[in-house]
């Protein structure tokens, strides 16, 4: 059979009636938009009869009031899924709701499942989608090995209903729960599942508790249908106020829910101690807190939310915005007693964060602590993610996020000093951050033997943050959960472990006068193999591969007490369980003898991609990738060493492969890689 790929450009019409299609995709017509691919139509678009639109680039309909997107009903408008991190986008402007007719289908694939209790979470970006719309997608997902296996006709407060491992939920940010989605068999069709802007779990189970739907399966993508969401007439903001207002959750989460559940079983807060408060919850524990959607069938950058720019605005200024987090992997449930969230992957990771909340704190509205780099502050169509704010806005108007100018096609975010007249790349204009709310940050990122992240902690320092424990206003922290396998513990005011302090902490914040040379205690538990450190050096929120602005140092006590001082890019080999210290500055008149940690070249694997991350020494290099037969599948010389270099293997397949880099002097470092 011949397929004729029709280019858009071959295929414009005017067409003057009630309402504009600036261009029209006729019966029988294949266009395929590739991957890397902007295609810009400025005005509506209507398929007709068994038109078949592939879109694995990015789509923009950038159109007026009066313009039109028509899906004909055997017609197919595809957004393919190639990886996690390829995938078609489409952005639609200035188009009502009222012109959007048709469903689109999204390609899914999740970037991790956490395990056979897990439910998915998910946003559904689409308009008016139904209980039945949500049946039908996962009943005939070639992941599904089950059928029609979802409880959306029992709400039941029993093992039938609400507690069923099939029963699926969205999330209530003003009664801090999750509400099951429950409808009569006779009203599936006509009653919504919620809004585009709700954050889902759809369980992965059946009935019976047997894991049924994978919804990570690398072979297969589970097609989402619906109709796209319009920027203009229906609403895309969220209120942020009044989250969990009024609930008392009891000494530790004792209390319940109006269904039973114990606040305790299912309600996680990284940015708030569980134990600091006297060994109770901190008081705003859980409170200002949103459970938060991606509504567009686009990418959303977050990193400008709690900024007032004054140009090119990204329309929010969350005022006491604390931070956002998300999860790589999904839900657990445990029959009758609610949720909870995973941590760290002691096992190492198969994309590089799997397992573990990703976590980013601000202060004076910029994120500066946590996880700041380039692509963490991005969420992908069907993503969500928390916002936590330090205190309950009230009738504040700018306590809200609206989405609208969030969306961007690419996977990294907006910076401060390029320049872009791309709609979908608005970029915010430079922000002076106040000298006593500059943070500067260690991030130790922990890799097996095998290159495989394992887990990570962060250092954050301040004049404005508070050393110690101090519930309620050490804003900068987020917290690991008590199985984490590396973490910092709450510092003494003197320097050293708070012995009456169990937190195990993600982000560690001190402040920088009061407590610079004091240590910071490091813990790993691990002893599965031998592993190593990777440091990241952080001001602003912006990596500094010179070191920091003023010329002061991290350092690094190890178990036998010596210091060695940390570079951007510094590594450190171990084993087994380590009791460690982080310093801001060296200790004053300390006797200990210092070092410097060396910067090697290394090979890992980075948001399911294997790089080559290249030592400070090395100013040119040549990668080599071989087959485990020694045939050479690829090789680039004249490699710039200023940024890691992504290793060209086939990501869709698996495969072992041998990489070799050579610096411009003969160094060499060889390592087989499992994709």
């Amino acid at each position: 059979m011949i397929k004729k790929i029709f280019i858009f450009k071959l295929l414009l019409f005017n067409t003057f009636c009630f309402t504009q299609v600036l261009t029209y995709v006729g019966n029988s017509a294949l266009v395929t938009i590739q991957s890397q691919t902007l295609l810009y139509n400025g005005g509506g678009l209507q398929t007709d009869g068994n038109a078949v639109v592939n879109n694995s680039g990015n789509v923009v309909l950038n159109a007026s009031s009066s313009d039109v997107l028509t899906v004909g009903s055997s017609s197919r408008f595809n957004l393919k899924l190639a990886s996690t991190t390829s995938y078609g986008q489409l952005y639609i402007t200035g188009i009502p709701q009222a012109n959007i007719t048709g469903k689109v289908n999204k390609e899914y694939r999740a970037d991790v499942n956490s395990g056979t209790t897990a439910r998915q979470q998910i946003s559904l970006p689409f308009f008016n989608y139904k209980i039945s719309d949500l049946v039908s997608n996962i009943t005939n997902s070639p992941s599904n090995t089950a059928g029609n296996y979802l409880n959306v006709t029992n709400g039941s407060n029993n093992s039938a209903g609400r507690f069923s491992p099939s029963s699926v939920f969205k999330w209530n940010n003003a009664k801090a729960r999750f509400d099951q989605i429950v409808s009569g068999g006779d009203h599936l069709t006509t009653v919504n599942v919620g809004t585009a802007l709700d954050y889902y779990i759809i369980p992965r189970r059946n009935s019976a508790g047997t894991e049924v739907w994978d919804a990570a399966n690398t072979g297969n993508v589970t097609t989402f249908s619906g109709i796209p969401v319009s920027d203009i007439t229906t609403v895309q903001s969220l209120s942020l106020t009044g989250a969990a207002a009024g609930i008392d959750f009891g000494f530790n989460g004792s209390s319940a829910n109006y269904f039973g559940e114990k606040y305790r079983t299912y309600l996680d807060d990284p940015f708030q101690s569980k134990t600091g408060n006297s060994g109770n919850w901190d008081t705003n524990y859980g409170k200002n807190l949103y459970q938060v959607a991606n509504p567009f069938l686009t990418n959303i950058d977050l990193k400008y939310i709690g900024q007032a720019e004054t140009t090119n605005s990204d329309g929010n200024a969350i005022p006491n915005l604390q931070g956002v987090a998300y999860y790589t992997s999904g839900l657990t449930w445990t029959k009758a007693s609610g949720t909870g969230y995973p941590s760290e992957n002691n096992n190492g990771s198969s994309n590089g964060t799997a397992g573990r909340t990703i976590v980013m704190t601000a202060s004076s509205g910029v994120f500066q602590a946590g996880d700041i780099k380039a692509n963490r502050l991005i969420i992908k169509p069907m993503g969500e993610f928390m916002i936590k704010l330090s205190t309950d806005n009230g009738s504040n108007t700018a306590s809200k996020i609206d989405f609208t100018a969030l969306r961007r096609f690419s996977n990294v975010s907006r910076n401060n000093t390029t320049d872009t007249t791309n709609p979908t790349s608005r970029t915010a204009d430079g922000t002076d951050i106040p000298a006593d709310k500059i943070v500067k940050q260690l991030a130790v990122i922990m890799y097996d033997s095998d290159s495989l992240e394992i887990g990570r902690t962060y250092y954050a320092i301040s004049p404005s943050a508070i050393t110690g424990n101090n519930p309620g206003n050490t804003l900068l922290q987020a917290y690991n959960g008590d199985d984490s396998i590396i973490y910092t513990k709450e510092e003494n005011i003197n320097g050293g472990e708070d012995v009456n302090i169990s937190t195990k902490l993600y982000i560690n914040e001190a402040n920088e006068i009061d407590f610079k040379s004091k240590e910071v205690p490091l813990y790993i538990n691990y002893t599965t193999s031998p592993y190593y450190l990777a440091f990241e050096v952080y001001e602003k929120g912006e990596r500094m591969p010179n070191g920091l602005s003023n010329g002061n140092h991290f350092y690094l006590k190890d178990s036998q007490g010596q210091l060695f001082k940390i570079d951007d890019g510094s590594s450190f080999s171990l084993s087994g369980n380590q009791n460690l210290g982080l310093y801001y500055q060296k200790p004053d008149a300390t006797l200990l003898a210092e070092s410097v940690l060396a910067s090697q070249t290394f090979i890992a694997k980075k948001d399911s991609h294997w790089v080559v991350r290249f030592a400070k020494n090395w100013n040119k290099a040549t990668v080599e990738v071989y087959s485990v037969a020694g045939q050479l599948m690829s090789s680039k010389s004249n490699i710039s060493t200023s940024t890691d270099y992504l290793i060209p293997v086939n990501y869709q397949a698996k495969g072992v492969f041998v990489v070799k880099a050579t610096s411009e002097k003969g160094e060499v470092v060889i390592k087989k890689i499992v994709n």
